[in-house]
C-alpha cells in the first residue's frame, strides 16, 4: 500500500531510484551541470558587477544575452565563422549596454527611487524582446554546434561532446580575465573603489558618468557572451533570456548581491543542483535552485558571501 503511494505521488522517483547506477551517465550528468553553472556564473558575473557600481537590479540582463544569442547566430550564418560570432555577440551587446546606460539609466541616478530603475530595465527587456521578434520571429532558429565541436573527448569515465568541454574553458577563462581585469588593471581597482564609495571616487575628479557607461557595457557583454557560448547548447528562441535570468538572479542572492566570489560559488552550485534534480524527478528541476535559495537565506540572510564588493 505504501509502495503505491509513494510511487503515485512521486512519478519517476521510484523508477529512476531502482536503475542501476550508470557510472558514465552520472559523471556526463555532472559535466553537463558544470556546463550550465559556467553559463549561471557568466550571467550573474555581470549583474553582480553592475549592481556593485550602479547598484542597479538590470531586468534587461536576461535579454541582452537573447541580443548576444541571435547576433552571434545571424553572424555565424553569414560567415560560417563560429568565433565570429561570438565577437560580434561580445561587441554588439558592448555597445548595447553602453547606449543603455548613457541614454536612459543616467536620468535616474539620484533623482529618482530604485524602484524606477526597475522598472525602465523591465520595459527595455520587453522592448528588447519584442525587437528580436520583429528582426528574427517568432520561431527558434537551429543553432548549429560548429563543426570542430561536433567530435567527442575521452575523460576516462564517459565521451563528451567537444563543444561542451569548450563552453567550460572557455567560462573559466572569461572568469580568470574579469578577475584580473578588476585586481590587476587600473581601470579595475576604478571599479573596485567606486563599488566601495562612489562620493570618493568623484571627489578625486574621476569621470564616474563614464566609469558607469563602461562597466554597464562590460556587464552587457558578459550577458552577450553567455548567449553566445550558451546557443548551440540550448538554440535560439525569444524565451531564451528569460528562462536563464531567473536562476542568474536566484545566483547573485545566493552568492551575496555585489559578491564575485559568490556568484561562481553559487552558480557552479545550482547548475550542478538543477542538472542533477532534473536527472531523478525533472518536474523539481527548476524549483530546486529556489528551494536551495530560501535554506541558504535562513542560515545566512546576506547570502553565502555576505556584501562582498564586486572584485572580492
Amino acid at each position: 500500500m505504501l509502495s503505491s503511494t509513494l510511487t503515485s505521488a512521486l512519478p519517476g522517483v521510484v523508477e529512476t531510484l531502482s536503475v542501476p547506477l550508470q557510472v558514465d551517465y552520472y559523471s556526463a550528468q555532472l559535466f553537463n551541470g558544470l556546463v550550465l553553472g559556467m553559463i549561471l556564473v557568466l550571467i550573474s558575473l555581470g549583474l553582480t558587477i553592475i549592481f556593485g557600481l550602479l547598484g542597479i537590479i538590470n531586468f534587461a540582463h536576461g535579454d541582452t544575452l537573447l541580443v548576444g544569442t541571435y547576433v552571434s547566430w545571424t553572424v555565424i550564418d553569414a560567415t560560417g565563422s563560429y568565433f565570429l560570432g561570438v565577437g560580434g555577440a561580445i561587441v554588439a551587446t558592448l555597445v548595447l549596454g553602453m547606449l543603455l546606460e548613457r541614454t536612459l539609466l543616467r536620468y535616474t541616478y539620484g533623482r529618482y527611487g530604485a524602484l524606477l530603475q526597475l522598472l525602465l530595465t523591465f520595459g527595455v527587456a520587453e522592448l528588447l524582446r519584442g525587437s528580436v521578434i520583429f528582426v528574427w520571429g517568432r520561431t527558434g532558429k537551429n543553432f548549429s554546434t560548429p563543426a570542430w565541436g561536433d567530435s567527442a573527448v575521452d575523460l576516462v569515465l564517459f565521451s563528451y561532446p567537444l563543444y561542451r568541454v569548450f563552453v567550460v574553458v572557455a567560462g573559466t577563462v572569461l572568469i580568470a580575465a574579469v578577475y584580473l581585469f578588476l585586481n590587476r588593471t587600473d581601470l579595475g581597482l576604478l571599479i573596485r573603489a567606486g563599488t566601495q564609495d562612489r562620493e570618493m571616487v568623484d571627489m578625486l575628479g574621476i569621470d564616474v558618468s563614464r566609469l558607469y557607461m563602461v562597466v554597464f557595457g562590460i556587464g552587457a557583454a558578459l550577458a552577450g557572451t553567455a548567449g553566445a557560448l550558451i546557443g548551440p547548447v540550448r538554440g535560439a528562441f525569444p524565451t531564451l533570456g528569460i528562462e536563464l535570468l531567473i536562476p542568474a538572479f536566484v545566483v547573485v542572492v545566493v552568492g551575496g548581491l555585489g559578491s564575485f566570489r559568490g556568484s561562481i560559488v553559487a552558480g557552479l552550485l545550482i547548475g550542478q543542483l538543477q542538472v542533477m534534480t532534473g536527472v531523478f524527478y525533472s518536474e523539481a528541476a527548476q524549483a530546486i535552485a529556489f528551494v536551495f535559495m530560501a535554506v541558504v537565506l535562513l542560515v545566512r540572510p546576506d547570502g553565502l558571501f555576505g556584501a562582498e564588493v564586486a572584485a572580492e
